[in-house]
């Protein structure tokens, strides 16, 4: 354990880097993950894309995996949805 202690210590100037663009990363994934979920809400999107899309605001990795294949198939779900209303009118 001693070990593991000391090699972060040692290593602190290239783990904080890491750590802060993680987090930033991380930040900027929510943010684009609320915005798409006000829009589903706002299209009054399916349910199952929606209920997908906020279990996607858990930050796990393979949940993250899945949230960038839900903000994917949103850009192009999104560009259909607003075709079809001005087919519509």
């Amino acid at each position: 354990m001693q070990e593991i202690h000391n090699s972060i210590a040692e290593n602190l100037d290239v783990f904080i880097p890491i750590l802060v663009a993680l987090i930033i990363l991380l930040v900027v994934y929510l943010v684009f993950m609320v915005r798409a979920i006000i829009d589903m809400l706002r299209y009054d999107v399916h349910g199952v894309l929606l209920t997908f899309a906020f279990l996607a605001l858990i930050p796990f990795p393979l949940i993250l995996i899945m949230g960038i294949m839900i903000l994917i198939i949103w850009h192009f779900h999104k560009k259909d949805i607003l075709a079809g209303k001005r087919q519509s009118r």
